[in-house]
């Protein structure tokens, strides 16, 4: 009997920790808009900004350091003035981003203003026991032939909030590159022999590189170049997406 209630506690502690590990972290959603006007659809005069944004709820360090890095990474995306560290919230971010406008349609002595339009969205794309991928989908309109939108992948430890290194979640980026650009070849119709320059890619000096955003999903990875990163802007974004068993041992965040 002592050893049955010995296996019992065994027991009991080891889905404790397992329940602790796999917990999720808490979190919310927040809207956050302005307008220079009620006419949202002016296309002169007008300026307006819309953020969604995911909060995380816990009082822990992972928590706030990931409202922190989110934060950051909204602010960098949208800002449009000179003094980014006086932004010290999102209302104060919104506020700027109609004030700025205004400022500088009365220091150009405009009458006819083309109108401002910015809009980010922050959402949990995947979370496992070792990972957390958190995506910025933003757009920035503040003159121009068009705007530009893209997309920002963060990976975090969600156990602390850290950032990780691109050494963290892979063995071998030489690897991991040869592997990627043969997707892409195959999937974008470039012949091994051909160079990606006389395809048309932007690679400085002809060579392959991976992308600064990796998206995940139950699928494997998704090699995300935002438009204009390595081709024209009719090309817009391409996704290369190699699965976890292709990726084998190079993952290390299994």
């Amino acid at each position: 009997m002592k050893y049955i209630g010995k296996y019992k506690l065994l027991v009991l502690g080891f889905l404790f920790a397992l329940v602790a590990c796999t917990k999720e972290l808490k979190t919310s959603t927040s809207t956050y808009y302005k307008s220079s006007s009620t006419d949202t659809s002016a296309v002169y005069n007008e300026s307006k900004i819309k953020l969604e944004i995911t909060h995380f709820e816990g009082n822990d360090a992972a928590s706030k350091a990931l409202n922190k890095r989110i934060f950051t990474a909204v602010c960098n995306s949208v800002y449009t003035g000179e003094r980014i560290a006086e932004v010290k919230n999102y209302n104060d971010l919104v506020n700027s981003f109609v004030s700025n406008y205004a400022q500088i349609k009365t220091d150009l002595k405009q009458d006819s203003l083309p109108s401002w339009e910015a809009q980010a969205t922050i959402k949990i794309n995947y979370q496992a026991a070792k990972l957390l991928n958190i995506t910025l989908d933003y757009y920035l309109f503040t003159g121009g032939a068009h705007g530009y939108g893209a997309t920002e992948s963060l990976l975090f430890n969600p156990a602390n909030g850290r950032t990780y290194k691109l050494t963290e979640v892979f063995s071998n980026t030489a690897k991991l590159t040869e592997l990627v650009e043969a997707k892409f070849r195959v999937q974008l119709k470039i012949p091994a022999k051909t160079s990606l320059t006389e395809a048309g890619y932007f690679f400085a000096d002809d060579t392959f590189v991976l992308p600064k955003n990796f998206i995940f999903s139950d699928k494997g990875i998704q090699f995300h170049y935002n438009t204009y990163e390595v081709a024209c802007y009719a090309q817009g974004p391409i996704d290369v997406l190699v699965s976890y068993d292709e990726l084998g041992d190079l993952f290390l965040l299994h």
